[in-house]
């Protein structure tokens, strides 16, 4: 009923407007006016909500390289991240995975709307099988992490003999 009643409202309003005898200022001014002015800034807030949303998405989109440094003898993955800093950055490894989580979140308030929004990343990466697990280091600058993975002199097998009794 409640949907209803908005849509009759407007086929009247369309309706009445559209014949001469029933051009009144309630038809011409006031109710037609109004509706359409409510409409309008109602969907002027939804489309700026969209676009804020849409703007937030993208600037939180991290971008990495990654490559060989002969000088220190490392594999190096580079991630630049926006509006990040390093207390909300987790690195590990978990078996032969490097994995690379990013977490923003943010509260606005004001006088009579409040907003949270929250954003994240995540990156998984195979570990070489010549990388030294144990002596991975990372550095955050100028929203650019940088993880360091030594290269080892002969790769760790990932095959163990088991023998049989």
């Amino acid at each position: 009923m409640n949907k209803i009643l908005p849509i009759i409202a407007l086929l009247a309003s369309t309706l009445a407007s559209a014949h001469g005898p029933f051009q009144s200022g309630f038809f011409n001014q006031g109710f037609n006016d109004g509706f359409w002015r409510d409409f309008n800034r109602q969907f002027q807030q939804l489309d700026h909500e969209i676009n804020r949303l849409q703007y937030s998405a993208n600037r939180f989109n991290p971008q990495s390289r990654q490559y060989f440094d002969k000088g220190s003898n490392s594999y190096v993955v580079e991630i630049k991240i926006s509006d990040l800093d390093k207390a909300n950055l987790d690195v590990s490894t978990n078996q032969n995975r490097l994995l690379i989580k990013g977490i923003h979140s943010s509260e606005k308030n004001s006088d009579n709307q409040s907003s949270r929004s929250s954003s994240s990343f995540s990156h998984s990466l195979s570990i070489p099988s010549d990388g030294d697990k144990d002596n991975i280091s990372t550095d955050f600058k100028d929203g650019i992490l940088k993880v360091s993975i030594p290269k080892l002199d002969k790769p760790i097998s990932q095959i163990k003999k088991i023998t049989t009794q």
